[in-house]
């Protein structure tokens, strides 16, 4: 007896006439449904949508099921209009195809990647290659554009409770190896994918762990998330950041507040390498701190000492405050947000260089026209411009916003001084970031040399299988 996703899954791919051989396919799937199996059990009890464009498939396989099981017949031509309501149930969704028949248009092969399908929102599912062999499992969600989250290549490994509080002390226990908080009372202590656990960001503040939760499974487990991180690091409190796009993505809804234990204070105070900073983690962006750029703070600061700093797309100050304990005489602080402005000059003074920032509140690129027009010129530069690629679809006017903001950064700074320049998109790899360079350098006329490549904090690791978690690049260069 095969598995019923290796059922499923061969079945994916071989229906293509409605033969002696596909009744075997539905025979064996319906004997599968009828196994005491946990995993079987619950399909058997789960009401199902069946989806077919022909009619006499979905009698053969209704026929086969329990009398009392709840299976509705819904038309191929009908997709379209019903697909909200089949996806927002606890109802299974099955799907029959005859593609002999020839009679699927393309917007129904869109909405149907499969030629059949037995799939839940929060599902584990098992994912097979073509001839059965099992490959990997993790969560579905067939509302997403990822209809699969990854959550483990061990076919021994379960999703369950334990599995979660398996990774959590896992993650917890890398950080400790790589002395992160010793470093830092601010880290990540769950990057998502990379550190196996699909779906969850968990970021630590002091006393507060802060956590968005981006994927239906994950939404179903928070509170046994809340109550697993108030086990392992007892904070004040569990806080729940879920405003971020992604859980509109993935058909969730917005929600912002505390989880367990203390409500976090509108700003709390953490410390970085020796320097302190005020932390908005019910407004700010991302979980409230750029958690990521933690390392190349540090990595940069010893070529920000000069007489003037400009701190381009300065969010909070943080790049500023390192440059002023480095010897930086001033450091101008420009963005577009007058409240991190405000939270910069504070960020500044808390840690005693009060009076030593200039905050300008404006649009970079215009700013930065108006500073070369002015013969302004600095001892260095540091651009850490929001994403401008989120998508492929903008991919190109992206890469000439990074070459223009660049290309003017290279026109202001002073001969042998330096640039440190970022890129937070996660389609602009780092050979691409560099090519974007090399052509601003040329237009500005100016020799550059890259001294250091700058990544994503250590608390944010890259996973090979996941490549996608490598999105902060950056470069130190000296520009001649």
């Amino acid at each position: 007896m095969r598995p019923l996703w290796q059922v499923v899954l061969m079945a994916l791919l071989g229906l293509t006439n409605f033969g002696s051989a596909q009744r075997d396919i539905l025979r064996d799937i319906v004997r599968a449904l009828k196994e005491p199996r946990p995993a079987t059990e619950l399909l058997a009890r789960t009401p199902m949508f069946v989806i077919t464009n022909d009619e006499s498939l979905f009698n053969f396989f209704r026929s086969h099921l329990p009398p009392v099981h709840n299976a509705e017949f819904v038309p191929l031509k009908d997709l379209a209009t019903r697909l909200d309501e089949m996806l927002t149930t606890e109802r299974s969704v099955v799907v029959l195809i005859d593609r002999s028949r020839g009679d699927l248009t393309i917007e129904q092969r869109s909405l149907l990647p499969y030629d059949l399908t037995l799939i839940r929102r929060q599902d584990v599912m098992d994912v097979v290659s073509h001839d059965g062999t099992w490959l990997a499992r993790g969560f579905a969600n067939p509302q997403s554009e990822v209809p699969v989250r990854i959550a483990t290549w061990n076919p021994d490994e379960r999703l369950d409770e334990e599995w979660l509080w398996c990774r959590l002390q896992q993650a917890w226990r890398r950080r400790q190896e790589l002395s992160i908080p010793d470093e830092t009372d601010a880290f990540r202590l769950v990057y998502a994918e990379s550190d196996f656990l699909p779906g969850l960001i968990a970021d630590c503040y002091a006393d507060f762990v802060v956590v968005q939760l981006s994927t239906p499974a994950m939404e179903r487990w928070r509170e046994t998330l809340a109550a697993m991180l108030t086990e392992l690091l007892n904070p004040k409190g569990i806080f729940e950041r879920g405003d971020m796009d992604t859980r509109l993505r993935e058909k969730l809804p917005p929600r912002v507040g505390p989880v367990r234990g203390e409500t976090p204070p509108e700003r709390l105070t953490i410390t970085e390498n020796g320097l302190r900073f005020w932390v908005d983690v019910w407004k700010g962006h991302k979980t409230g701190f750029y958690l990521d750029q933690r390392d190349n703070r540090r990595r940069a600061a010893p070529y920000l000492m000069g007489e003037r700093v400009l701190n381009a797309f300065s969010y909070t100050g943080s790049f500023a405050v390192y440059a002023l304990r480095a010897g930086a005489k001033e450091v101008i602080n420009l963005d577009t947000s007058a409240e991190a402005l405000r939270l910069a000059e504070e960020n500044a003074a808390l840690n005693g260089f009060e009076g030593r920032v200039r905050s300008l509140e404006g649009n970079a690129f215009q700013v930065l026209r108006k500073f070369r027009d002015e013969g302004e010129r600095f001892d260095a530069i540091v651009l850490d411009p929001p994403r401008f690629a989120p998508t492929k679809a903008v991919l190109e006017n992206a890469l000439r916003g990074y070459k223009d903001i660049n290309w003017l950064a290279m026109r202001l700074v002073k001969q042998g001084s330096y640039l440190v320049t970022f890129s937070c998109s996660g389609m602009v790899s780092p050979e691409l970031f560099q090519q974007v360079l090399f052509a601003a350098a040329l237009d500005a006329k100016r020799e550059v040399l890259i001294l250091e490549r700058l990544t994503q904090s250590r608390d944010h690791p890259i996973l090979l299988t996941f490549p996608e978690s490598e999105y902060l690049k950056g470069f130190l260069c000296r520009v001649e």
